[in-house]
């Protein structure tokens, strides 16, 4: 009984809250745009069963972030609100309660999921290129949803449900959610080193694998009219996956506890025993000492030093934390993973991995999207920090400006950015010296990373903040970013061709040891002036919309 009220509870908050229809609405314009601008082939149908699934796929893959979003809220509600002590009086078992949230949630992601079908159906029938769609046929979009979107999504919540609640923060939860990103897209880009077919299937989390396996050698008659069915290898790659995800929901149930961690109210009762020995020593001080009145001073300098301690006090709750450490030594890692191999992919032969070549094709091109997704997260951090500890209504009374509180997080976000330009740096360099390079040209690093490429994220990272400011919805605030980061870069698959109307965008550059960088440095400059003006345009925006106190939007 208390299982189905714990349920109907979650499910109904949630669908009432504004935020989880912008996620429908949000998922459903991208699979829209994704099929009106895909292009499956010469001869293959926009709408051929094999291509609707695969586009599913990526789709429901990149979804994993609204996934984080509705399972770390259900996760984490309790403790946000500071309501979990009091839960754990309740009589509510913990079957009851981890079930009832879980099931929910997935539910709820199942049905904004939904919407991947419903744009890609509203697409198609509305190509205006009679010629590029098939014949319709209904269970081209029902079996992606089944065979791919609910499994991957059951899965994906399982691990996202589980992080949440191991860890209680929001942070773990979205950088496996990226990690989880990273992961698969290398799977899909590099194919499978394993030379069973089967144990190839088996070892894909999306089963892409397994359904590219099936439709590899399909003529193109039969890709417009096949539908995937039931083969044996895609079945034995789905009942593995869920029985890895029912192992993890039944390794949290087994260690989730309706109480406190023991190391954690020990550090609490010592804090709480500290606290009150310095209270009792102010309190004997206060008695012998009289504090005189000072009037405050509130100049350029006391707007200085406030942007610093601001700065300053993020970094320390941010970026020196093990979550941020992890992140930093993971994009490190993958950094050295996706360029082992650039030697070869100049002119097609091998070459030694020059400065240039490291700096450009691996820790800008190919890094790139993890950069975007860490500013997205971090950016979201940052604004929410003060309301996510539960003390927005004390840290907002302090008398510091609106603008003062956003350039200190912008600048804390800005040294996290530099310190992950210096990790990538060290990961080159490494990178290098496995492949027995050591002319490292270090002026070269400096000039393209903390030049070229830090200019552009931290014109990126005052894109973040101020959405996030605008939105003033945490999980939302995520995704939206993530969608303009994105629209920077597929800008031209919409129609946007020209770099005045792209945020952040420039003409491109071009090194080579006999002209450097050539005429290209100063179209550059001039672009990225003109966009850091529209950064401070978005500056002043987000000043004059900053949330002061507990007050908060779409929920």
């Amino acid at each position: 009984m208390r299982f189905r009220e714990v349920f109907l509870f979650e499910a109904g908050y949630t669908m009432r809250r504004p935020a989880t229809w912008a996620y429908g609405v949000i998922v459903f314009a991208l699979s829209f745009a994704l099929i009106a601008g895909s292009d499956p082939g010469p001869g293959v149908h926009v709408n051929a069963p094999q291509g609707v699934s695969f586009l599913s796929v990526m789709l429901g893959l990149f979804g994993i972030l609204v996934t984080g979003a509705l399972f770390s809220d259900a996760a984490l509600r309790d403790v946000d609100a500071s309501m979990d002590a009091l839960l754990y009086t309740s009589p509510v078992q913990k079957a009851e309660y981890l079930g009832g949230r879980f099931l929910a949630a997935l539910a709820i992601n199942a049905a904004v999921l939904m919407m991947i079908p419903a744009g890609l159906v509203v697409s198609t029938l509305l190509n205006r290129n009679a010629e590029d769609v098939g014949a319709f046929e209904p269970l081209a979009y029902v079996q992606p949803f089944l065979l791919f979107l609910l499994p991957n999504v059951f899965l994906g919540g399982a691990l996202l449900f589980a992080i949440a609640m191991r860890t209680r923060k929001s942070i773990p939860v979205y950088l496996t959610a990226i990690a989880f990103i990273i992961v698969n897209m290398m799977i899909i880009a590099n194919g499978s080193p394993i030379e069973n077919p089967w144990l190839a299937a088996l070892r894909d989390p999306l089963g892409i694998s397994a359904l590219m396996g099936v439709s590899r050698y399909w003529s193109t008659s039969e890709r417009n009219s096949e539908l995937i069915g039931f083969p044996l290898a895609l079945v034995l790659n789905r009942l593995f996956w869920f029985a890895v995800a029912a192992g993890i929901l039944g390794a949290i149930y087994k260690t989730f506890r309706f109480a406190h961690g023991v190391g954690n109210s020990e550090r609490k009762a010592r804090r709480s025993s500290g606290a009150q020995s310095v209270a009792a020593e102010s309190t004997e001080t206060a008695r012998a000492v009289t504090v005189p009145r000072v009037a405050g001073v509130f100049d350029r300098k006391t707007v200085i030093w406030q942007t610093l301690a601001v700065a300053r006090n993020a970094l320390e709750e941010i970026a020196t934390t093990r979550t941020f450490l992890v992140a930093l030594l993971g994009a490190s890692g993958l950094a050295l993973l996706w360029g082992w191999n650039v030697g070869e992919t100049l002119f097609e032969s091998s070459t030694w991995p020059l400065t240039s070549l490291v700096a450009k094709t691996v820790l800008s091109n190919r890094v790139g999207p993890v950069i975007f997704l860490l500013i997205a997260v971090y950016a979201g951090e940052l604004v929410w920090k003060d309301r996510d500890a539960g003390v927005a209504e004390i840290a907002d009374a302090a008398p510091v400006p609106e603008g003062t509180l956003l350039a200190g997080r912008f600048l804390a976000l800005v040294v996290m950015l530099t310190a992950l330009q210096a990790a990538f740096t060290a990961a080159g360099m490494l990178l290098q010296i496995f492949h027995g390079y050591y002319d490292f040209e270090l002026g070269l690093y400096f000039r393209i990373l903390f030049g070229i490429n830090l200019a552009g994220y931290i014109l990126l990272a005052a894109l973040g903040m101020t959405i996030h400011v605008i939105v003033n919805q945490k999980y939302l605030g995520h995704v939206v970013v993530l969608m303009a980061f994105a629209l920077t870069v597929v800008a031209d698959k919409v129609g946007i061709y020209h770099h005045l109307l792209i945020y952040g965008a420039d003409p491109g550059w071009i090194y080579s040891d006999m002209n450097g960088f050539g005429p290209f440095m100063r179209g550059f400059i001039w672009f990225k002036l003109y966009w850091a003006a529209w950064a401070l345009l978005l500056a002043v925006i987000a000043s004059l919309l900053l949330v002061r106190g507990p007050a908060v939007g779409l929920q």
